[in-house]
């Protein structure tokens, strides 16, 4: 697995019905999971909560840590549909909401 960077997250980030895809290549073991998670959230400026595993899934919640547009999306990762996508949760939040953070930078 490359690194990948801001901009390639930017690049490879799209709308899919309610959620939101990153078509980035996937972390190959739980290890390279949590790297890519904590990467992922120094990037963004998420902090994440526990970490939920199945037999090919990761799941865990992602908030956000600045005030003015604090909110919080679920980040998926399935190995055996070969995806990632971010949800929004609440009915607050919205693909579209978690689409323009995602492409507003900087983020630190």
């Amino acid at each position: 697995m490359q690194p990948f960077t801001l901009y390639d997250v930017q690049q490879n980030a799209k709308i899919s019905g309610q959620s939101v895809e990153i078509c980035l290549e996937l972390p190959a073991t739980p290890l390279k999971t949590h790297q890519w998670l904590a990467h992922f959230c120094m990037l963004f400026n998420f902090s994440a909560s526990e970490s939920d595993w199945g037999a090919d899934r990761f799941q865990t919640i992602l908030t956000t840590k600045s005030d003015d547009t604090g909110f919080q999306c679920m980040l998926c990762i399935e190995w055996l549909c070969e995806a990632i996508w971010l949800e929004p949760i609440g009915t607050q939040q919205s693909a579209n909401t978690i689409f323009d953070y995602i492409n507003t930078s900087p983020h630190r």
